[in-house]
């Protein structure tokens, strides 16, 4: 396991995993988060709705993220010789980035019944407050438990999770990869190809991801 390092805020360059492209997408819509909120135009009804319908898909995708980390790759790696410690300490900030996320989300959805810009500002610093724990776990798992999961990419153990991923995903693929290519930079566009084949990705994106280009991109066309 490589050794502890000083925790970052912000990712090194270049992707190494999918884990990766993953978290460029979710420090993305955080930004995103908080240049809407912050000129959020105060008592429209339409602009708050389409707000909560963002954050719906957010906190679905982290949801579903860290669910996948703890209950289908960690026991892998821990079966691979994981550093106990260290994914000890992940989980732990699991639990952190959970309370933040349902305290955040508790007040998020507020601007549905209240569409101001006081509620607003509150959803803003909530959705700030999730940000600070979540880019610090993001830099932690990147700098201490990248390295060493680069090792163990091609086990069969690893193969077996990634398809077990796969299942677990069944229905909803095409929603999350147009997520990961909504707003992604040339480097994260390249991370997810090299990760899933090209024409999957274009396949996916063009009608199962329909659902996220018609629905939640549109939010962020003049973020």
């Amino acid at each position: 396991m490589a050794t502890k390092g000083a925790l970052m805020t912000e990712p090194t360059s270049g992707h190494t995993s999918m884990n990766t492209v993953i978290h460029a997408a979710f420090r993305r819509d955080l930004t995103r988060f908080d240049s809407a909120l912050a000129s959020f135009p105060d008592g429209s009804q339409e602009r708050a709705d389409q707000l909560v319908a963002a954050w719906d898909n957010y906190q679905h995708q982290l949801h579903h993220h860290h669910q996948d980390e703890e209950t289908i790759f960690w026991p892998v790696f821990r079966e691979l010789g994981a550093d106990e410690a260290l994914t000890s300490d992940l989980g732990g900030e699991h639990a952190r980035m959970l309370t933040a996320l349902d305290h955040a989300d508790e007040v998020v959805r507020r601007l549905s019944a209240d569409p101001s810009a006081a509620c607003a500002a509150d959803a803003r610093a909530a959705i700030g407050e999730l940000g600070e724990v979540l880019r610090a776990h993001l830099a932690h798992e990147e700098a201490d438990l990248e390295p060493w999961a680069a090792t163990i990419h091609d086990t069969p153990q690893m193969k077996r999770a990634s398809v077990a991923v796969r299942r677990a995903f069944k229905g909803e693929t095409g929603t999350f990869i147009a997520w990961l290519l909504d707003g992604a930079s040339p480097d994260d566009v390249a991370g997810l190809k090299k990760e899933i084949p090209p024409p999957v990705v274009a396949v996916m994106n063009a009608v199962p991801g329909r659902h996220y280009r018609k629905n939640i991109a549109p939010v962020w066309a003049d973020s």
